[in-house]
């Protein structure tokens, strides 16, 4: 059994992150080879994120205690309790890097524990941040289910289809794009832009998504909740924009959408660079003009060609990251 502990605070909701689709992921795939496997949760019951994701078993604990009791390896993710477990357990960071004051306590969260990163960029800035040897990390690199290579791809239309489909939050970008979205050039190339309107489990979204109630310029769609539906959305899609402002430890949605036959027009920091599966095209961060020269150059390199977007399925596959995930485990 391998038990990964959901962190204290929200709910695993479905639609808001990486880390809910890396890691509820990683358990499809351990119990598709007969690798028992769950998410654990406390503080919330059964209104803990199940709903979203009823394919894959969820226990809810009442005390932090019990996480001693669990058979099998425990890994935790993004934060850890202070318990001793049966096995030596591991640590999945997927998170950007915390504030200087809560060092000391990501310093508590490794000790006696197996450290995994899902980028080379992140290990490298959480060695920092630790003061610990690179070499204490391992990375365990994310993936795009397969569902994102096998969906068929929509006929091209006369209008290119723009799509935003990250948190409604400023890190993600949402600003440059809405400045973007009044130059002439925008307004008047042909573009159509699709913004989901993700993210509304906390008040910065809410916040957002109200502002741009009545937005005359683009298409609001509501969060796609699985993953044959955010699919879908990418594979009748030309362009997915991810203008993060901030230092993004990988971008999932990124592989997802290069899968997807969907070009990536994206942020030139974090991880984002190293998501290239052959069609990303990298931006200056905070710049309108530098996200809309992005585009065009994505609409001038046209449609992804077949041999394109079968490049693209081969890189960040799903049993690769098992396979490196168990490697991990069984060797620490």
């Amino acid at each position: 059994m391998i038990s990964f502990i959901w962190p204290p605070g929200e709910p695993m909701v479905a639609g808001t992150g990486g880390s809910e689709t890396y890691t509820a992921g990683h358990i499809r795939e351990l119990r598709r080879r007969g690798i028992d496997a769950q998410v654990v949760t406390l503080g919330h019951g059964t209104k803990d994120g199940r709903q979203d994701f009823t394919d894959i078993p969820f226990t809810a604990l009442g005390s932090e205690a019990h996480i001693s009791e669990l058979p099998g390896t425990v890994v935790f993710v993004n934060k850890a309790y202070n318990v001793p477990t049966r096995h030596k357990a591991a640590i999945i960071l997927h998170c950007s890097i915390p504030k200087d004051s809560d060092c000391d306590r990501y310093k508590l969260y490794i000790v006696g524990r197996t450290i995994i990163a899902t980028s080379v960029y992140s290990g490298q800035q959480w060695a920092l941040y630790l003061d610990i040897p690179y070499a204490r990390i391992h990375i365990v690199l994310p993936f795009a289910d397969p569902v994102y290579g096998s969906m068929t791809r929509s006929k091209p239309t006369k209008r290119t289809r723009i799509v935003f489909a990250g948190r409604l939050h400023p890190e993600k970008g949402i600003y440059t794009i809405l400045e973007m979205m009044h130059s002439k050039d925008m307004r008047h190339n042909g573009y159509h832009v699709t913004l989901v309107t993700a993210g509304l489990h906390v008040g910065t979204g809410r916040e957002i998504a109200r502002m741009l109630r009545d937005y005359p310029y683009a298409k609001l769609m509501p969060a796609q909740k699985s993953v044959k539906q955010m699919a879908r959305l990418l594979a009748h899609s030309d362009i997915l924009m991810m203008p993060s402002v901030f230092a993004e430890p990988f971008g999932m949605l990124s592989i997802e959408a290069q899968h997807a036959g969907c070009r990536v027009v994206a942020s030139n920091v974090g991880g984002l660079p190293e998501t290239n599966c052959g069609l990303l095209t990298l931006v200056e961060p905070r710049s309108p003009l530098a996200l809309l020269t992005g585009i065009k150059q994505a609409v001038a390199l046209g449609q992804a060609t077949k041999k394109e977007r079968d490049h693209a399925k081969k890189q960040f596959q799903l049993d690769e990251s098992v396979d490196e995930l168990l490697r991990v485990l069984k060797s620490t």
